[in-house]
């Protein structure tokens, strides 16, 4: 009898599981709601213009304040954070995060004396400030910029010919001002490029802001694995998109970064017969062993993450 009910019990559990997987990735997605009166969609509508406008005059007023070509500064912020104030970047070696909308880190956010990195109040004013100082340390905007992103030392080093410039520095620094870091090099002091864009006014970063993307996901485009690279893993997120099983993943990791610490994730795609063709797309965190995938879904559990175990089918 105890067999029978443990045959049953994985019975059950099988053909439960692709529900499962379809619930989880479905636990961040909002609830339905009713229709909301046209009177209501319009305030929000406007508290959204509203919100986007307060973000555009601060940029320009900060680009302003330290003498910052705004077309420049706004690409800066752009490409920093694209204009999120909440945004939080990936875990890097030493353990931290960029965070706000000028993407500050916490050692330098104490530096310039930011007390607040997510309040772009503050936050704007201060990258403003710095990348002024970082232009007249190194004599241009786009030696400015190298610098902001991969930090003063490196810059110098690199002027000095004791170090290389990082590949993510220079397409920073191009996608920013349209000219590579040599070429600002040989620009020397005191010679900004002409850009080969024209200045933005605040309609144009009000409609890049109303397209933003989500810059943490096309950082993890960059680092994801596809396919399953160890027998066990832990899914954190999953569902039809494959943008929004990343995005899920990115979400979940604000909470839980502390726990998996710098492990690149999994993404594997599937397809379920009850729900025809469509690719399935899971985003795992790889184990050797079904105990360790355990443990660290218990991790996650405690703070405050759902996950599960399973098996990664690598044929």
């Amino acid at each position: 009898m105890h067999r029978v009910m443990k045959l049953v019990s994985l019975i059950t559990a099988a053909i439960l599981m692709p529900a499962l997987q379809v619930a989880l990735a479905q636990q961040d997605a909002p609830a339905p709601s009713d229709a909301k009166p046209k009177s209501e969609t319009a305030t929000a509508a406007e508290k959204n213009t509203d919100t986007g406008e307060s973000m555009c005059l601060m940029i320009e007023s900060a680009a302003k304040a330290n003498g910052l070509p705004l077309e420049f500064f706004a690409r800066v912020i752009w490409q920093e954070s694209r204009f999120q104030p909440d945004a939080i970047g990936p875990v890097t070696r030493n353990g931290q995060r960029a965070q706000g909308v000028a993407q500050f880190m916490p050692g330098t956010a104490n530096e310039r004396r930011l007390l607040d990195p997510f309040d772009p109040v503050q936050a704007l004013p201060k990258a403003a400030e710095f990348l002024s100082e970082l232009r007249q340390q190194f004599g241009n905007l786009g030696l400015a910029a190298a610098a902001y992103n991969a930090g003063p030392r490196r810059v110098s080093e690199w002027r000095a010919g004791t170090g290389p410039m990082p590949e993510e520095t220079r397409n920073y620094v191009y996608a920013i001002t349209g000219a590579s870091v040599e070429d600002w090099n040989k620009a020397g002091v005191g010679n900004d490029i002409a850009d080969r864009k024209k200045p933005a006014g605040c309609r144009e970063l009000m409609a890049l802001l109303r397209h933003a993307p989500n810059p943490f996901v096309a950082h993890l485009e960059e680092r994801v694995r596809i396919g399953a690279e160890s027998p066990w893993g832990v899914q954190l997120a999953a569902g039809f998109s494959r943008d929004k099983a990343l995005a899920m993943y990115a979400r979940a990791m604000a909470r839980v970064s502390g726990v998996i610490g710098d492990h690149d994730p999994n993404l594997l795609s599937s397809t379920f017969r009850s729900r025809g063709t469509r690719a399935f797309y899971q985003v795992r965190i790889g184990a050797e062993t079904r105990e360790a995938a355990n443990d660290l879904c218990a991790k996650i559990h405690k703070a405050g993450q759902a996950c599960m175990v399973l098996r990664n089918n690598r044929g």
